[in-house]
């Protein structure tokens, strides 16, 4: 199912499955708390899924914890800061988690153990990010890329505006690209 609830992302419980109505809100208490470090902000929403809870930081930390109790199972290390949630799929083999970073590398970690399966750069323009949360569906995944080109041509050096944002089909067991489409058919061209 992955974050979003399900293929079309509604990101909402619909009322009949809720299993909260709005008067209980009031009556609810903190059942526990889990601290990402020292952050300024958090990005990624939490994920659950099989009675565990994934999250990533902005330290590149990305945590699975017990959704009762908030205890760590495993804690993953990517590379960079993760701005996008964390999207678990069940494999033939396995149940992995997948994330992406803020230099647009994508990484499948088992789900249960924390060892990371693969990753891989999904663009390398240098001002790619993956912000946006990746689709799983029938083995692949649909990773969307950003960019931060706006902060990099605050250098007037920095040769804008290079980067046309894009969509790419990632095999989910080998990590392996199917296809790749951009948001911007063209390259980039000097204008005047």
């Amino acid at each position: 199912d992955g974050w979003g609830n399900g293929i079309t992302n509604t990101r909402f419980q619909d009322t009949q499955n809720a299993g909260l109505r709005a008067a209980q809100v009031r009556t609810l208490k903190l059942k526990w708390a889990f601290s990402l470090g020292q952050v300024a902000r958090v990005r990624s929403q939490p994920t659950v899924f099989g009675g565990r809870v994934f999250i990533g930081s902005e330290t590149g930390a990305v945590y699975s914890l017990d959704a009762v109790t908030g205890c760590t199972y495993w804690a993953f290390q990517a590379d960079n800061p993760i701005a996008s949630s964390v999207v678990i799929a069940k494999t033939p083999s396995r149940t992995v988690a997948f994330v992406g970073d803020m230099t647009a590398k994508l990484y499948a970690i088992d789900a249960t153990t924390g060892k990371r399966l693969w990753r891989i750069w999904v663009d390398d323009h240098p001002a790619s990010r993956i912000t946006a949360t990746p689709q799983y569906d029938n083995g692949v995944l649909y990773v969307p890329v950003s960019s931060a080109e706006e902060w990099f041509a605050l250098d007037p050096s920095y040769h804008c505006c290079t980067f046309r944002g894009s969509v790419s089909a990632i095999d989910a067991d080998s990590g392996r690209v199917l296809w790749k489409t951009y948001t911007i058919a063209q390259s980039a061209t000097a204008g005047k």
